[in-house]
């Protein structure tokens, strides 16, 4: 299981048994919710590729997963975001999902400010929101009920997708599930 780590963009290959799923959340302030989800997809799905925007670096307990040669190119982090949502999200010819996880924010190692906490989350899935509208979009979504906005999003995405859309509380279920959806 490779995980592609900013900023550098790597061609991933179509394979039916090996989805690409991309970790979509906050990262400032969120913990690092982003590594137990890693690992549970290690251990549901050991082919899985994952990309994941967090800026680990090479002491990172995952480290040895990171995809070789672990670079950092010159690459914008939002290209590379991008780069991969669209990937694991939209596109067809790869297998794959983006899991939007809506943890709740840390009490030990809060957002910095001065923006609010999971702006960057909430502009995502509002913008795969959209797209569900006029497009196939490959996403689950889970987290804390007690998110901030929860019900407003959830409210929404049931508009776009015409059918009330399930959230999922615990990282087993949502990786349960962005498996499933991944090879749809």
């Amino acid at each position: 299981m490779p995980i592609y780590v900013p900023k550098q963009i790597v061609p991933i290959e179509p394979l039916v048994q090996s989805p690409l799923i991309f970790l979509a959340g906050p990262i400032r302030g969120g913990g690092d919710w982003q590594a137990s989800m890693a690992e549970e997809i290690l251990r549901q799905e050991p082919l899985a590729n994952i990309a994941c925007p967090s800026r680990w670096d090479g002491t990172h307990r995952l480290a040895s997963h990171f995809y070789q040669p672990f670079s950092k190119a010159h690459n914008r982090q939002l290209v590379w975001e991008r780069h991969y949502l669209k990937q694991a999200g939209l596109e067809h010819d790869v297998p794959g999902c983006v899991v939007f996880w809506l943890g709740s924010e840390s009490r030990t190692n809060p957002h910095p400010g001065p923006d609010p906490y999971a702006m960057d989350t909430r502009r995502e899935i509002g913008k795969f929101t959209a797209y569900a509208e006029t497009m196939n979009v490959r996403m689950v979504v889970g987290g804390d009920c007690a998110f901030y906005g929860l019900d407003v999003i959830m409210f929404e995405l049931s508009e776009a997708f015409g059918e009330r859309f399930p959230f999922y509380e615990t990282t087993e279920d949502v990786v349960k599930h962005a498996l499933l959806v991944a090879q749809q």
